[in-house]
């Protein structure tokens, strides 16, 4: 008995330590985290319209996913199951030009390091509710998360510190366990890039309330991958981008340039890789996209079972069955407009909006958050004495204890 408590008390005390290190660095994050004041969104205005399609080049489209995970620091940390040597071998044979693999909050993978498209990304975010961001182009780990919860504020703060020490940020998987509420894509701002389509879920109602409200959020579709083994989930969400040369640089640009669109690959029940390379090969493309006079026209590739114009508030402007062309005529209500195709090969397609402009260019990133200083200083000054108070509390009663002990 008395060596099994020896073994208990020796086992269980590095890990007491380290989860009180742990439970003790979150409260120093949350107890210092600032207190923002947000403004009132303002939706996209103007008599122009920005069209990221208008300057495509219809032969220069990549194959894109920009969020994967795999096996490291020995299975402890990340719940991919695959090396990333073998998910990369993977997706290349499936003619992916960019496979980003995005550990979680760990550290950046540079195995593809030496190919033209590598772009090193990361995914951010450990709490339990996966409130999630990607950084793109990053430079270094942003350390700091909210594990537990995070109010608007502490949201948008992790924005602001991960557009730090990367180039862009994405939200991830903004319809996942409720970590986002739609109110909040009122009003986070600064952010470049929108996971539209991730791993099968979809986000549609996130996104249209973020264009809605004026955030120039642009999509992005990644399998959100754990293991190649499972191929239902490989090649699932795809992004295809537009460019004009071959560098990861050139991607990232066009994709803060709205120049990609996201597809939906059709489900298997029981898919094999030989299907899956078919299917790749079936993905269809945009002849044009472009505005006339005061009409949005959209010619597709292959005839389309159903395409769907899409606008404020995600209400349905107008559908066309059975064709490869459509067109919708603008209204002055019309803040911004999206499409999205059916296809009866079971492939579904999400473009871009077309967003109002005053001059026609892309519209700049609306910022609607600010640190509120004095709220801030109050907050961190408040809990600052409660634990000055409660350290002296303590060190009073163990003085209290030892003279009681010693009269």
């Amino acid at each position: 008995m008395k060596l099994l408590k020896k073994i208990l008390c020796y086992t269980l005390s590095p890990v007491g330590i380290v989860l009180g290190l742990i439970l003790l660095i979150s409260a120093w994050f949350y107890a210092t985290s600032p207190i923002y004041k947000f403004e009132e969104p303002k939706p996209f205005s103007g008599k122009n319209f920005y069209n990221p399609y208008q300057h495509m080049d219809k032969g220069e489209w990549k194959k894109c996913v920009f969020h994967l995970h795999t096996k490291s620091w020995m299975g402890l940390i990340e719940d991919g199951k695959d090396t990333p040597e073998d998910v990369l071998d993977v997706y290349k044979k499936l003619h992916f030009d960019v496979v980003g693999i995005s550990h979680h909050h760990i550290k950046i993978n540079k195995t593809d390091a030496n190919n033209p498209f590598y772009i090193p990304i990361y995914e951010h975010g450990i709490g339990v509710k996966q409130v999630h961001n990607l950084a793109l182009g990053a430079q270094g780990l942003v350390w700091r998360d909210y594990m537990f919860s995070k109010n608007l504020s502490q949201k948008q703060h992790l924005i602001d510190l991960l557009k730090t020490k990367s180039r862009y940020v994405a939200i991830a998987h903004p319809a996942r366990r409720r970590g986002y509420s739609l109110e909040d894509f009122k009003y986070l701002s600064g952010y470049d890039l929108f996971e539209l389509q991730s791993g099968g879920i979809k986000s549609e109602k996130q996104w249209d309330v973020a264009l809605s409200s004026g955030h120039r959020a642009w999509l992005v579709a990644n399998d959100d991958g754990h293991s190649i083994t499972n191929l239902g989930r490989v090649q699932r969400e795809v992004t295809f981008v537009n460019i004009l040369e071959s560098t990861g640089d050139a991607i990232l640009e066009s994709l803060v340039q709205g120049k990609a669109f996201g597809v939906s690959f059709p489900r298997v029940d029981q898919p094999t890789f030989e299907l899956k390379k078919q299917a790749s090969s079936m993905v269809s493309f945009p002849v044009s996209v472009r505005i006339s006079e005061d009409s949005l026209l959209v010619q597709w590739g292959q005839t389309m079972e159903q395409i769907e114009f899409i606008g404020d508030s995600g209400k349905l402007l107008k559908t066309v069955t059975d064709s490869d062309f459509a067109y919708y005529l603008i209204t002055p209500e019309d803040t911004y407009v999206r499409v999205k195709l059916h296809c009866s090969e079971g492939f579904v397609y999400y473009l871009n909006p077309i967003v109002r402009s005053l001059s026609g260019d892309m519209p700049a990133l609306q910022l609607l958050s600010n640190v509120d200083r004095w709220k801030t200083v109050g907050k961190r000054t408040l809990l600052g004495g409660c634990f000055v108070a409660l350290v002296v509390c303590i060190i009073k009663f163990r003085q209290r204890k030892k003279f009681q002990k010693n009269n």
